[in-house]
């Protein structure tokens, strides 16, 4: 395996620890403060940790179908006691996915996805600033790279192989869900629609998580 592939998956695991790590964390200690302050900030800044989940054909065989990590960076403005509008950062960091055409020669492809989105969302609380759920929308900023390696086989047996790094800015929408499970952590699930390569393949997902304000 070459260097670089190795310092790709070794990137992964380390993002994929730093998900489950800060998951845990979030849970430790935001269980612990269910009786903390009355009322929320303003303004708050925190980091968010979670899994992203393909949510179509096109990104589901190109990424495989292990948990793909996910973290970032956020703050959170309320705006009165039902609206608030979120900025934030996120990186998804796809497992390698791995494809095989025989036709009309055979292709061994090798694919490794990450993408950077940054972007805002908008927040509705039903139950103003003591409510626990919270429900929008968001747009996005998305900025993907795919790492391939195609390996061909010839008719004569010889083996051709070529590899590469492509990169694709695209914008995305999502729908938000977001639950209070202490004042300080929520759980988080949202559904982003986006494309990506030269074709504009659909690139759609689903990402679940926590959120730990500071």
């Amino acid at each position: 395996m070459k260097p670089g592939v190795h310092s790709e998956l070794r990137l992964s695991l380390v993002i994929q620890r730093a998900s489950i790590l800060s998951i845990s964390l979030g849970l430790s200690l935001g269980l612990g403060q269910v009786e903390a302050a009355e009322s929320l900030p303003g303004c708050s800044f925190g980091i968010q940790a979670g899994v992203a989940i393909p949510a179509g054909r096109d990104l589901g065989v190109t990424v495989g179908s292990r948990l793909n990590g996910a973290v970032g960076v956020h703050a959170t403005w309320s705006i009165g006691d039902h609206h608030g509008i979120r900025p934030r950062l996120d990186l998804w960091d796809f497992s390698q996915g791995h494809q095989e055409v025989l036709t009309p020669f055979a292709q061994q492809i090798e694919t490794k996805v990450q993408g950077i989105a940054l972007g805002g969302e908008y927040l509705y609380r039903p139950g103003g600033l003591r409510g626990r759920l919270a429900a929008g929308g968001g747009l996005y900023l998305i900025r993907w790279s795919v790492d391939s390696t195609n390996r061909l086989d010839g008719s004569t047996g010889g083996t051709a192989q070529a590899s590469g790094t492509s990169h694709w800015t695209r914008d995305g929408v999502g729908l938000v869900v977001s639950f209070r499970l202490t004042p300080r952590l929520d759980g988080e699930a949202r559904w982003i629609f986006s494309s990506y390569g030269y074709e504009d393949l659909p690139a759609n997902l689903c990402t679940a998580g926590l959120l730990w304000r500071f």
